[in-house]
């Protein structure tokens, strides 16, 4: 068994994210022993603020080199199935930041890649992590709101992210892709059918004003909405350790016959009114306690770590449910681009979605 305390890991992507992902494993008493990044500027700097000798902007050689237990895949999302499997090959466990991939296949071919090698992939789905929808979970496991029978989900982002970032990526890949995968953590099924709109009257924000509506294989549905619409009047929702001039307001319900479940993601219990602006802290996601950050973040790292070691099961973020949520998120594009339902083989295989 590994001891975690002496994991040794290699970080690829070293913007702020990563920055930050690199951080919280060294709290968590991992040992960054290495750094890759395309851009070498950045790399430098990180190199620096981190003390980590060994960078590169290939991983290849640098797993080579140094033979690490676990890679952190915090890149650009288009690269993140491909890093993955360059790892397992490497021998290495995998922290894949979301989404796993961008396509169904990709997301699957990271599952049997894995398998073969023996090692485990944990995807970053921090929403998780996150203590209320932790508690939603107990709830719902438990029996208190009986026999679930539909999801509601909505998260919405601030206007100025999609101008600035919000086209890296098809919106449904940064924002509901959170969503999707909350409606697996709770369904604990693969979706087989999804009908998905956009808000035309949006313009050009069209594709980030998204309403889906996904069907699982046990009949329960679930709705998820997302706009990047919210005005910069709003108050910033994450300052703390990473921080996002912006807010992220959201909702989340869970209906069973018996009762139901419900949560905002802002809320008024602590608000500072300053010369500056309007803020709620962020108490959830990476807040800073004492002198390092804790919240989802630091749970979902502890997690990860405690997974590679040996030390539990991956029963919080199995990967099977990871790529169910790939596949659906990948279903709700292909359904906004054609304008139809898709429908998708149950099971959780690698069938091509029909339409």
């Amino acid at each position: 068994m590994m001891d975690p305390q002496g994991m040794r890991v290699v970080v690829v992507g070293v913007g702020r994210f990563g920055a930050l992902h690199a951080r919280v494993w060294a709290e968590a008493g991992a040992r960054v022993v290495g750094l890759c990044d395309v851009d070498e500027t950045r790399l430098r700097e990180a190199a620096e603020q981190f003390s980590v000798e060994s960078v590169g902007t290939e991983l290849s050689p640098l797993l080579d080199r140094l033979r690490p237990d676990a890679v952190l895949v915090v890149s650009d999302e288009d690269s993140h199935a491909e890093i993955c499997v360059v790892a397992l090959e490497a021998g290495c466990h995998v922290f894949v930041e979301k989404p796993l991939a961008l396509s169904s296949a990709d997301a699957w071919r990271v599952h049997t890649e894995a398998a073969n090698a023996g090692r485990h992939v944990v995807a970053g789905q921090i929403s998780r992590f996150a203590a209320p929808y932790a508690r939603m979970q107990n709830s719902l496991r438990s029996g208190r709101i009986g026999q679930l029978c539909a999801l509601r989900l909505r998260r919405d982002f601030s206007r100025e992210w999609f101008l600035s970032f919000g086209d890296r990526v098809h919106p449904v890949w940064e924002s509901c892709i959170h969503d999707i995968d909350l409606a697996v953590s709770f369904v604990q099924r693969p979706v087989v059918r999804v009908f998905a709109m956009q808000s035309e009257a949006a313009l050009e924000a069209a594709p980030s004003v998204v309403t889906a509506l996904l069907e699982f294989d046990n009949g329960v549905t679930a709705t998820v909405e997302s706009a990047w619409l919210v005005p910069g009047s709003a108050p910033q929702t994450l300052a703390g350790a990473l921080e996002l001039s912006g807010a992220i307001v959201g909702e989340a319900e869970v209906l069973g016959l018996e009762g139901m479940l419900r949560q905002r993601l802002v809320s008024d219990g602590l608000v500072e009114w300053t010369n500056s602006g309007t803020f709620v802290p962020d108490l959830s996601l990476w807040p800073e306690e004492d002198t390092s950050i804790g919240g989802a973040l630091r749970r979902e790292v502890d997690y990860a770590i405690a997974v590679f070691a040996g030390r539990r099961q991956p029963d919080r973020v199995p990967l099977k449910e990871v790529c169910w949520g790939v596949e659906a998120a990948e279903a709700v594009v292909t359904s906004l681009r054609r304008r139809a339902p898709v429908e998708l083989s149950s099971g959780g295989g690698v069938d091509e979605i029909r339409s």
